[in-house]
């Protein structure tokens, strides 16, 4: 992937790239394991009802909406001689991979309800989640200012994201099936631990590669932490494009995040051919491997937000082709399948090389930097999107007359396509809607940055 040329200052080292492109692919283990097989296993596994399993996940949503905040708040606080970040992340790396194999774990002979054991665990994944993800998403606004060269630093990111969802979609399948003679739970356990074995990894290797500017040269935050969590609302008031930004992952983790979710149902109940969930979750893991650097190139050519909706429209498109498509009619529902990731790849590029611009215009407007908590209430909007979706989905498949390993009657297939479909659909409009206010481009960003050094060089004297 070719670097802008930018100056010296501005560049990212190609060995920080790869780290932080590595610490991605740990943490989308995780988050794809989480967020295609865990709902799952939680109804067809350990047999909970999908409103109380989606329940849990709204309970995760309202947990961390109190250890989300106060862990970004923390890490903008942190001064280390290895930087704000590294030691947050080196320190969670161990306790992140061992909560991912307990959430895929059953109480066993413990005299325990699964459903009580399931909030547990998912709860012990969210917090270890916060304290490595927080520190780690804010790293990249630390790393340059340059609009450009974020781009950059997004692409590698999503490589490494892709490379890691890749990794879990080949992994629990395969290792689930190979172990069907010790049980489905025992194979997803196993799964679960070498997965989490990998994410350790993925985030220590990152951590160690890693090199925050200043380290160690910074001076004492001025206020307390608790004004600085106070201070949270408040980033959203002269931040048009943030709350832009937000708005974007939020519908786009409620909404496009259902096509995601319903994969494993969709060829175990409708099509009848579980063999093929893997390839069909392994399409778009490739396909956002190998279209990364072109909507890299593309938003520096046009903008992140052409990009991002060309990106939409050709997902729009797949959406519509797949719930049209015959289900049994297997080429068109792979081509559908094709272009949703061709096009879906362009959401996670754009939203990571976007956000840390807002950075910058809040800073500008306000005369308050604030990375860990912007990315943190950024990570936290996301997860609680995902939450949500979860509810959601819990929801309709209920209203759809959804029952765990029976047959669904015809009825019950067609609604669920269209929860796999149309909801998506929707979504993708939606957001198509959203960024036509969006006007935080190269230029405009470029010269935010510019009046802010001047600022600061007046400030120094």
């Amino acid at each position: 992937m070719s670097a802008p040329a930018v100056p010296p200052q501005h560049r990212v080292p190609l060995g920080t790239r790869i780290g932080f492109g590595i610490g991605d692919f740990g943490f989308l283990v995780v988050w794809q394991g989480t967020t295609l097989f865990l709902m799952y296993f939680y109804t067809d596994v350990m047999g909970i009802d999908p409103v109380l399993a989606g329940t849990i996940y709204l309970v995760a949503m309202v947990w961390d909406a109190v250890t989300d905040p106060v862990i970004a708040a923390l890490a903008e606080r942190t001064r280390t001689r290895w930087g704000r970040y590294r030691p947050w992340i080196a320190l969670g790396a161990v306790p992140f991979g061992v909560s991912f194999a307990l959430a895929f774990s059953t109480p066993g002979d413990l005299p325990v309800a699964p459903w009580v054991w399931a909030l547990g665990t998912h709860l012990l994944l969210r917090t270890a989640y916060t304290v490595v993800s927080m520190p780690f998403n804010s790293m990249q606004a630390r790393l340059t200012s340059d609009a450009d060269e974020r781009s950059v630093l997004a692409g590698f990111r999503m490589v490494g994201a892709a490379s890691g969802g890749l990794a879990i979609v080949v992994l629990m399948p395969l290792v689930v099936q190979s172990f069907a003679a010790q049980g489905e739970a025992y194979g997803y356990l196993v799964a679960a631990s070498l997965a989490g074995a990998l994410a350790v990894a993925g985030l220590l290797y990152c951590a160690a590669a890693m090199r925050e500017p200043g380290a160690g040269s910074e001076a004492a935050p001025e206020q307390s932490l608790w004004a600085d969590i106070a201070a949270i609302p408040g980033l959203f008031r002269s931040n048009g494009p943030l709350i832009r930004v937000f708005g974007v992952i939020v519908i786009g983790s409620i909404c496009l995040g259902m096509f995601g979710k319903n994969v494993l149902y969709h060829f175990k109940y409708d099509v009848g051919r579980e063999d093929l969930t893997t390839f069909a979750l392994v399409l778009p893991a490739v396909l956002l491997v190998v279209s990364t650097p072109f909507w890299v190139w593309l938003s520096k050519r046009r903008s992140k937000r052409d990009a991002l909706n060309a990106g939409l429209l050709i997902a729009l498109a797949g959406y519509v082709l797949f719930f049209l498509n015959p289900s049994q009619f297997l080429p068109g529902a792979f081509a559908a399948i094709a272009l949703i990731g061709l096009g879906g790849a362009a959401l996670p590029v754009m939203f990571w090389a976007m956000l840390p611009d807002t950075i910058e215009y809040g800073e500008y407007r306000s005369g308050v930097r604030a990375e860990s908590r912007t990315f943190g209430f950024a990570t936290f909007a996301q997860k609680a999107a995902v939450g949500i979706n979860a509810l959601l989905l819990g929801a309709l498949l209920s209203r759809a007359g959804f029952e765990a390993n029976a047959v669904q009657a015809p009825a019950t297939l067609v609604a669920m396509k269209a929860i796999m479909a149309l909801v998506p659909a929707a979504g993708s409009i939606a957001i198509l809607a959203i960024l036509r206010g969006y006007r935080l481009d190269r230029q405009t960003h470029e010269n935010i940055v510019n009046a802010l050094r001047e600022r600061a060089s007046i400030e120094r004297g």
